[in-house]
C-alpha cells in the first residue's frame, strides 16, 4: 500500500513509479522550436544517448523515429515558436519517456538589454560526472537561479573547487576580449551545451581556464543556450560590460543559418 497526496492505493497508482521518479535517475534534452522545425536535434540526440549510458539506462529508440515523435508532439500541440523537452526516466531495464512542448520564447528587449549575473553561492565539483550530462538532478541549479532572480539578477555563475568558472544554472558562459571569444574549459566540471559545441567547432571559440579574478580583464561578456542562444551580460557581479550588440547578433544570425 502506498500513500500519495491524501489517498492510499493498492494496485493501482496515480503516477509510476520508477528510478528516474524516486532517485533523479534521469535525462533530459530542451530544444528549441523555431518557424516549426526543431533546431540541431542530432546535437540534442547524441547528448540524450550519452547521458543514458552514464546513468545506465537502456534507451533504445534511434534517432529517425524520435524526430517523427517529437515533431508529432509539436504539431499536436500547433507550436510553431517555443520549445520541446524530452525526458527519458530509467525504469528498471528499461525506461520510460516524456515529451512535452510549449510556446515560451526569449523575448528581444531581453536580449537588447542584457543580463545581469552573480556568482552562485554553491560550487560545482569538477570531478562529478553529473557535471558533464543533461541530468534530472538540476535542484542545485534550480534553487540558485530562484535565489538571484530574487535579487533581481538574472543568472546565476558557478565557480568549482578550484575558483574557476565552469556555467550558469541554466546556461553556458563567454568572454570577449579584442574580438577574440573565450569559454570555460569542460574538464572545469560543466555541461557541453549545444550552442557552445556549435560556436567551438564553427566559429572558433578557444577552451581556456578562466577564474573568478579574471572576469574584469575581458572587454564583455554573453551567455548562451538551446533555447535563448545568445544573450549579452550587462553586469557580473560589480562589474559594468560594454558589450558589442551588433556584434553578436550577427553571431547569433550565423549560428541560426547553420541549421539551414
Amino acid at each position: 500500500m502506498i500513500y500519495f497526496n491524501g489517498k492510499y492505493y493498492n494496485d493501482e497508482l496515480p503516477y509510476k513509479l520508477n528510478e528516474g521518479l524516486m532517485f533523479g535517475q534521469g535525462v533530459f534534452e530542451t530544444l528549441k522550436v523555431n518557424n516549426g522545425k526543431l533546431e540541431f536535434f542530432n546535437y540534442h540526440y547524441e547528448r540524450l544517448v550519452n547521458g543514458c549510458k552514464v546513468l545506465d539506462i537502456n534507451f533504445n529508440i534511434d534517432m529517425e523515429k524520435l524526430y517523427n515523435l517529437s515533431i508529432e508532439v509539436i504539431k499536436k500541440n500547433n507550436i510553431v515558436n517555443g520549445s520541446l523537452k524530452i525526458n527519458v526516466l530509467k525504469n528498471r531495464e528499461t525506461f520510460d519517456i516524456i515529451i512535452t512542448s510549449n510556446n515560451r520564447v526569449y523575448l528581444e528587449e531581453m536580449k537588447d538589454r542584457g543580463y545581469n549575473v552573480v556568482f552562485a553561492k554553491n560550487r560545482k565539483f569538477s570531478k562529478n560526472p553529473i557535471n558533464y550530462i543533461k541530468s534530472n538532478n538540476y535542484v542545485i541549479n534550480i534553487l540558485e537561479l530562484n535565489r538571484v532572480m530574487s535579487i533581481n539578477k538574472d543568472e546565476a555563475i558557478f565557480l568549482n573547487e578550484k575558483d574557476e568558472i565552469t556555467e550558469g544554472s541554466i546556461s553556458n558562459i563567454y568572454f570577449v576580449k579584442n574580438n577574440e571569444i573565450y569559454t570555460p574549459k569542460l574538464e572545469c566540471g560543466l555541461l557541453n551545451g549545444v550552442i557552445r559545441r556549435i560556436l567551438i567547432e564553427e566559429f572558433n571559440v578557444k577552451e581556456v581556464i578562466i577564474r573568478s579574478d579574471d572576469i574584469k580583464y575581458y572587454d564583455y561578456a554573453f551567455l548562451s543556450n538551446s533555447l535563448m542562444r545568445i544573450i549579452p551580460i550587462k553586469s557580473f557581479e560589480n562589474i559594468e560590460y560594454n558589450f558589442n550588440l551588433n556584434f553578436l547578433k550577427k553571431l547569433e544570425k550565423e549560428i541560426e543559418n547553420i541549421m539551414r
